[in-house]
């Protein structure tokens, strides 16, 4: 590499490791995504939270719930909903989700684990305030079940619906239904409200999941860090982080909302309305000293006036981060996951990695397998331009005598100097720049790669050779310690790569031979070492094969050219002399 690819590459490296230390744990929102700002409780008027939103209510008598105390006493059945991806608990009281664990996606442990927060009595609820004040969460009710078997178990298109219906009087009362079929993350969640026109200030009520979700992974920091409550409102994803545990978020946004949702790395639980909302209301809390971060989302709806019965169909999704099942969906709920910038690596991540990754998985298992595949396709489709770069970096060598004696000849002239320079570049048909296009043109697919690596849960739990888990670092051996910029670990993938750069580097034509370029030789590696120990072991193997074919293509390409073909340059002539002037002259 020239010098200038050197510096581009040290550049990019330096930007990498500050951008990964400081602006990664912000957690910052998708390029082309708007959002508005999120406010701490004590900035939000009272006024405003009154008319939003309240805790669960402790149960209290009738002074609590008015006229609905007369199902605030009962007796709490559950029931068992089995199928193909998961085993779900709802609850009479509430007609709540309790419960949700998913079949094919383990804990760090290996073990199943729930995704429900059951402590705060179930996930879903109904929320509104009364005109006589009382503020009503459904899950503080009792709802009678239209089917007490206990357990139903379902396969492939297997269906089953459950209702549950509270009647407050004979004019009044709440129904909600719930449909499942044996082969899918999507619950059907319909909503059915009789005789509550005039009753509701504003007309207005909320559907909302409550509680974030439970954490799965064994750095649980991440986790945290790749958690938050969203909704997508007119094209754009409103996204509340609650990273700091000095304050409560909340925000409230009026619209229509495809959907709301709360995540964690690679789980996510979604509601779908199916027409349209009043807007939406986002929460976010996170108490010191607790590695849980604990979110509310809710879906506003108005009920129309004088409309005796209301119904609003929505739908429940509950599963993995899967951007396949997601995108299936249809309502752009794959916007949930973070590739970057989307106006540059997205396009890279939807388009490009995502689909020859679930093209190759139909042929191969092994995801390892996959990505040295995919580092041998892009060498493949990148070998036009690494043939030109090395070519011209060839001649670029070839030509440094020439360029030397021209730096020494015109040094109190750089006019002159780059003139001539210019001419040479044009005559010899070499581009001083085009030992860094490759690079360049790769960097995008390299971050789109990184959010990919780091987000996708197809990698999630996958091994290869020596690494247990590609979505994590390949550690061999733990520390004890943390070392700054390394990390607490030693990982074999980024060891590996280091040596493979430093060997590319070797090999690769230079036209500088100076002592400071020999020492880059030597930091670049060991910056892409610190760089990569920390970062998804699929990461760290993707990178070491380029490497590792980028020196078998340039080997083939030094053996395979030659520099003959370099045209005669013309040497520059010399500049002439100024005329002397005469002394004297002819006197008029």
């Amino acid at each position: 590499m020239d010098r200038n690819s050197v510096i581009g590459l040290v550049l990019i490296g330096l930007i990498m490791i500050v951008w990964m230390q400081f602006m990664a744990p912000e957690r910052k929102p998708m390029q082309d995504m708007t959002t508005t700002d999120v406010t701490a409780v004590d900035e939000t008027p009272e006024s405003s939270r009154e008319a939003a939103v309240a805790p669960v209510q402790e149960f209290g008598g009738s002074d609590s719930f008015g006229e609905f105390a007369v199902a605030a006493d009962g007796e709490e059945k559950l029931t068992t909903i089995d199928n193909d991806l998961f085993t779900a608990v709802f609850s009479s009281r509430g007609a709540t989700l309790k419960s949700m664990v998913l079949k094919e996606h383990l804990n760090a442990e290996r073990e199943r684990f729930d995704l429900v927060k059951s402590s705060d009595g179930g996930a879903l609820s109904l929320f509104f305030q009364t005109r006589d004040g009382k503020k009503i969460d459904t899950r503080d009710l009792y709802f009678t079940a239209s089917d007490n078997q206990g357990e139903v178990s379902l396969t492939g298109k297997e269906s089953y619906s459950i209702t549950y219906r509270l009647d407050v009087s004979p004019e009044r009362s709440i129904e909600i239904v719930y449909t499942f079929t044996g082969d899918t993350y999507t619950i059907g969640y319909d909503v059915e409200l009789t005789g509550f026109d005039g009753m509701l200030p504003g007309n207005e009520y909320q559907i909302e999941w409550d509680g974030g979700l439970l954490h799965s992974e064994k750095n649980v920091e991440d986790e945290m860090q790749n958690s938050w409550a969203s909704a997508y409102m007119g094209g754009s994803l409103l996204k509340l982080d609650a990273s700091d545990p000095s304050k409560d978020y909340r925000e409230e946004q009026s619209g229509v909302a495809k959907w709301i949702a709360v995540r964690t790395k690679y789980f996510v639980a979604a509601i779908i309305p199916a027409s349209p909302t009043d807007g939406v209301y986002l929460s976010g809390n996170h108490k010191a000293g607790e590695k849980f971060e604990d979110y509310t989302a809710a879906l506003k709806f108005k009920l129309p006036p004088d409309e005796r019965t209301h119904k609003e169909a929505l739908s429940l999704y509950v599963g993995p981060v899967d951007y396949n099942v997601l995108h299936s969906l249809g309502v752009n709920l794959e916007k949930i996951m973070d590739f970057g910038w989307d106006w540059l690596t997205r396009p890279f991540a939807e388009y490009i990695i995502l689909p020859i990754f679930n093209l190759l998985n139909k042929f191969i298992d092994n995801y390892g397998l996959i990505i040295i595949i995919f580092a041998l396709l892009i060498k493949v489709v990148t070998y036009p331009l690494t043939m030109a770069s090395t070519k011209s970096m060839k001649k670029m060598a070839a030509l440094q005598p020439m360029m030397k004696e021209l730096q020494e000849k015109y040094k109190d002239n750089p006019q002159k100097m780059q003139s001539e320079l210019g001419r040479i570049y044009k005559e010899a048909g070499v581009n001083p720049l085009g030992g860094c296009l490759p690079v360049l043109l790769q960097m995008p697919l390299l971050f789109a790669m990184f959010y990919v690596f780091r987000s996708s849960i197809e990698l999630r739990q996958q091994s290869f050779l020596w690494a247990k888990d590609l979505s994590l670092p390949d550690s061999i051996l733990d520390l004890g310690f943390s070392i700054p910029l390394y990390g607490d670990h030693i990982a074999l993938f980024p060891i590996l790569m280091g040596g493979a750069v430093y060997l590319q580097q070797k090999i690769t034509p230079t036209t500088q031979t100076n002592e400071q370029m020999k020492i880059m030789m030597y930091i670049f590696p060991v910056m892409m070492l610190l760089f990569f120990n920390n970062l998804p072991s699929g990461l760290g193997l993707y990178y070491l094969m380029f490497n590792v074919f980028s020196i078998a293509q340039t080997f083939y390409i030094n053996k395979t050219t030659t520099t003959e073909d370099l045209p005669e340059i013309t040497p520059a002539k010399p500049a002439p002399k100024p005329p002397k002037k005469k002394k004297g002259g002819k006197k008029r």
